[in-house]
């Protein structure tokens, strides 16, 4: 055998790094009209999908290059050794190898914007901290795990019998050169192009984010990027979300502030000082502070995938309410209340921190003290603070993390079986039954020991995989009633329907009993959706993406606390960042608590805002978006915004800015507290 190297021998390994080249342009093709086919809605035309198409094509080639490159490197070895066969044959596993990865991580997303309504994203990473057995076990239910791998199994060995036989067809027609000068030539071509090609551009700078923008339409332009991109992407921004590193304006920059003054002052700040700015961040509650006698029990409900969009389809014969209809008229509902962020743990993190950084208190973080915790005001103020989950406590770290922010106990399912022997439920937690009952007995005990209690409430029931085997109502239920973009799956529906039915009357049956009884006119109540229900609807974004953003909200305040005036204003934009802060005015007056939002009972001259994700404001124009350069996608109606943005005029710019500046300064804040408490 001739073990020499030769530059002709480069015409039996090139053909096979050309074919993974094309074969993930060809995946990555299938994937977006995939994509387009499921998600796109009927209003989109053809003409929009060339040119995702094309561009498309470029980042799969730089997808593919890449891959080529990589299988280059990890095959020359063998290759400069002389063994070329070798080569070859790991080549063509390594073909087969990454092709199945490509088009795995295509079906995976395909599946994950059906349920997130968005490409890959740093939520996708929540899988390794949740209970990844609840998460599997949902996949396994939902999902078409075993044609996929049949359909995987059957791929690879289709591919595995093709490639060799395509790679020996295209090699006896790979161009070689017969002077040596030539195959070098050849070698060194093929080389470099591998490398600009890897690169995206031959210009000065390469394939950059910008260059997704094919069209106005945000949903056209998400279908830009290959999913092994998507997700490279999502782990970035994940790692800036997560890794405090050493500067603390890493998010005033990405903002678009060049400076902690220059945010300061576009928010409308007198000085870019620190000192001035953690005191703007700290506003005081106005009012005279009163005695722990004096003050109301609060309770704050997050409640698990309660969308607004659901309700929409509620009436006679598809009763979604159940006893929580009766308490509406208690209280007040809102109708744009906007989901701050689009998962339970970052919802959380946002409602009781404050912080536009996620995840924040995990790792090394769960054991540090953050002073801008929901708790602290209320601790200050003489309360007994506990935090109520109807799953474990070592979720997400939970009960290691939030007695470092001012909760005097964390409850769990072990809690609440303890109290009630017989309560069972589902793999994420118990049924909202028992937490409700738990939760009632908490306050009980506190009111006869004197105490106010500040206890926040974190249900599970209406979650996938939806089971529900609780005795409850024997309340209407109709998939018909939620129309043509509802999922085909009538039973499956039902099953969605029937724990979102269950959630709404175990609350309501909640907010009942404390109405009829002792505690009803000392306890403050607000709740809300953490997030929308997600898997029911097939949306046309971003047409329809209020619907997505868009979750059930209620404010109960009994007349003793209830200052005077109108009430709030239940049609302005509000969202989970002005709980706290309308709570501790309702509650605590004089008492500092984390600038997140504005008081809701206050009644705003502008018809409100609420910022989604960090990313999209929602005003009475339309809805601005992103914070960095936006458009405004104006009403249609109120429940569909256009699809296509326009600039946004000086006053909604100014307002964007505002809004970003604020958030700028709040992520200051956090990463430089990190920083001081690590030292």
């Amino acid at each position: 055998m001739n073990t020499a190297f030769s530059p002709a021998h480069a015409e039996r390994l090139f053909p096979r790094l050309w074919m993974l080249v094309g074969g993930i342009m060809a995946l990555g093709a299938v994937a977006r009209l995939g994509m387009w086919v499921a998600y796109a809605g009927a209003s989109r035309g053809p003409e929009l999908l060339g040119p995702v198409l094309l561009q498309g094509a470029r980042y799969d080639l730089v997808a593919g290059a890449i891959c080529a490159l990589l299988v280059g490197l990890l095959t020359a070895p063998v290759w400069l050794s002389g063994r070329h066969g070798q080569a070859v044959r790991g080549a063509q596993w390594l073909l087969v190898a990454l092709l199945l990865l490509f088009a795995l991580l295509a079906v995976c997303e395909h599946f994950y914007y059906g349920f997130y309504k968005t490409r890959f994203d740093p939520i996708v990473f929540g899988m390794f901290e949740d209970d990844t057995g609840a998460i599997l076990q949902t996949v396994w239910d939902d999902y078409p795990v075993i044609p996929g791998v049949v359909a995987l199994v059957l791929g690879g060995a289709l591919l595995g019998w093709g490639v060799p036989r395509v790679g020996r067809w295209l090699g006896a027609r790979w161009p070689t050169g017969s002077a040596r000068w030539a195959q070098v030539l050849l070698l060194v071509v093929q080389c470099l192009l591998l490398l600009l090609l890897a690169r995206g551009t031959v210009s000065t700078f390469p394939l950059v984010r910008r260059d997704v923008t094919v069209s106005a339409d945000p949903f056209v332009n998400a279908l830009v990027l290959n999913a092994p991109l998507t997700l490279y992407r999502a782990a970035r921004i994940r790692a800036k979300e997560t890794d405090i590193a050493t500067d603390p304006l890493v998010g005033v920059h990405r903002l678009g502030f060049g400076s902690l003054e220059q945010a300061a002052a576009a928010a409308g700040l007198p000085s870019g000082d620190p000192g001035r700015i953690r005191s703007a961040l700290f506003p005081v509650a106005p009012g005279q502070p009163r005695t722990v006698a004096q003050s109301p029990h609060v309770v704050v409900g997050l409640l698990e995938s309660f969308g607004q969009d659901l309700l929409y389809t509620d009436g006679p014969g598809n009763d979604l309410l159940g006893r929580l209809r009766g308490e509406l008229e208690h209280g007040y509902q809102f109708d744009n209340f906007i989901a701050g962020q689009n998962g339970t743990h970052p919802t959380l993190e946002h409602l009781l921190l404050g912080t536009p950084i996620t995840p924040l208190a995990n790792g090394r973080n769960a054991r540090l003290a953050f002073d801008t915790s929901a708790a602290l005001p209320f601790k200050r103020a003489g309360y007994r603070t506990a935090f109520l989950y109807g799953g474990g406590s070592d979720w997400r770290e939970l009960g290691t993390a939030l007695p470092q922010q001012g909760f005097d106990q964390v409850y769990d399912a072990r809690d609440i079986r303890k109290r009630f022997p017989a309560a069972h439920g589902t793999d994420w937690g118990l049924y909202d039954a028992y937490l409700f009952r738990f939760a009632q007995e908490l306050l009980t005990q506190a009111d006869a020991r004197g105490e106010r209690l500040f206890l926040v409430l974190l249900t599970t029931t209406n979650h996938p995989p939806f089971e529900l085997d609780t005795p409850h109502p024997d309340l209407p239920l109709d998939p018909d009633r939620l129309g043509p973009r509802a999922l085909d799956d009538k039973a499956e529906l039902r099953k969605m329907l029937a724990t979102y039915q269950y959630q709404a009357d175990e609350f309501g049956g909640f907010l009942q009993q404390l109405r009829q009884g002792p505690l009803g006119e000392r306890t403050l109540v607000a709740a809300a959706g953490d997030h929308n229900l997600r898997s029911h609807y097939r949306y046309d974004l971003p047409a329809e993406q209020v619907d997505v953003d868009r979750v059930f909200a209620y404010l109960r305040v009994p007349a003793a606390y209830a200052p005077p005036g109108e009430g709030p204003d239940v049609r302005a934009f509000a969202g989970h960042g002005d709980l706290i802060p309308t709570l501790v005015s309702l509650a605590l007056p004089g008492e500092r608590y984390f600038a997140t939002g504005r008081n809701l009972w206050e009644r705003p001259t502008d018809g409100g805002q609420a910022l989604a994700q960090y990313e999209r404001l929602y005003t009475r124009e339309g809805v601005l978006f992103p914070l960095v350069g936006p458009k405004l996608h104006a009403w249609r109606d109120p429940r569909h915004i256009a699809a296509e943005g326009r600039m946004p005029d000086a006053a909604s710019v100014a307002r964007v800015q505002r809004t970003a500046a604020g958030v700028a300064l709040r992520d200051w804040y956090i990463r430089e507290q990190v920083l001081r408490l690590r030292r």
